[in-house]
């Protein structure tokens, strides 16, 4: 099911060259009275009904896939006064409401005496991942199948104690995918990238136009008094050529990271078929 966002709406972090890396920002922090106001925890915006209809119908089909694990009703009440105190809409403190309420979805990670783990998922929107595998995880294990994890393992205990002990946190992840589907979980039959080529191909139209932007907007808050962190993950989706011609220079931009994407991380991301032709047509698009 598609939820779109407008294209210039939608966060373009794509640099190179291209690094798993974390990428952290503060969220909250002290600023100037001219300064801008730092970016919000959560996004609250008109497709919020949408995004709850498409979470209600994962959970209708595949609850088991989407909900895994506990976390005790203290949690719960934090997540929705926060959401009250950011975005003037109250939810009430249940999985539920907070599931079907917010945009985003929602990882709790217990502290425990060896590391903080994950002991609830609420995830109607994977990115090709499999909620179930990561319960119960700490960060190093949760991030052992990524593709060239140096950086993030290697600050894996640092990233955790900051944006989980001591202040909330924003990181984007982009992707390139060829269904526009909010969910995405591994074992549910979607548009695969041999689709996309053959829909170009008889379509004749290039095979960007098959093509859809996708970023995780990933949040954390941290607390502290409870033990817990929270780990939000808002999914935004977009025609890709749409992303493409918000500015003039993204097209060479996108060229330049998926050039220096390393075979790994290109594996990873399954695109070792279709990076050739997709490099090709960014060229044409970004000229001389």
């Amino acid at each position: 099911m598609h939820t779109l966002t407008p294209a210039h709406l939608m966060p373009w972090t794509v640099s190179s060259p291209f690094r798993m890396r974390p990428g952290l920002s503060r969220l909250a922090s002290p600023a100037a009275p001219t300064a801008a106001p730092p970016p919000p925890l959560f996004l609250r915006d008109a497709q919020a009904p949408a995004y709850a209809a498409h979470k209600q119908a994962v959970l209708h089909a595949h609850r088991e896939r989407a909900w895994l694990g506990h976390t005790e009703p203290a949690v719960l009440q934090a997540i929705a006064t926060a959401y009250a105190a950011q975005t003037g809409v109250a939810l009430a403190p249940t999985a539920e409401a907070l599931t079907l309420g917010l945009q985003e979805d929602l990882v709790v990670l217990h502290g425990e005496p060896d590391a903080m783990r994950t002991r609830w998922l609420s995830v109607c929107f994977p990115s090709n991942w499999s909620p179930a595998d990561k319960l119960g995880l700490d960060f190093a294990a949760i991030h052992a199948p990524v593709a060239d994890n140096a950086l993030l393992q290697a600050g894996g205990k640092g990233i955790v104690d900051m944006a989980f002990r001591q202040a909330s946190m924003l990181r984007h992840v982009w992707l390139l995918t060829p269904s526009g589907d909010l969910a995405q979980h591994p074992e549910t039959r979607r548009t695969r990238w041999e689709d996309a080529v053959a829909q170009a191909d008889a379509t004749g139209q290039c095979l960007l136009d098959q093509v859809f932007f996708r970023v995780e907007r990933q949040t954390t808050l941290p607390l502290p008094a409870l033990q817990r962190g929270v780990f939000f993950i808002r999914v935004m989706v977009c025609p890709l050529r749409a992303a493409l011609q918000v500015a003039p220079a993204r097209a060479g931009e996108l060229h330049a990271a998926l050039a220096s994407m390393s075979d790994a991380v290109v594996a990873y991301r399954g695109m070792a078929g279709v990076r050739p032709r997709l490099l090709a047509e960014l060229a044409a698009l970004s000229g001389p």
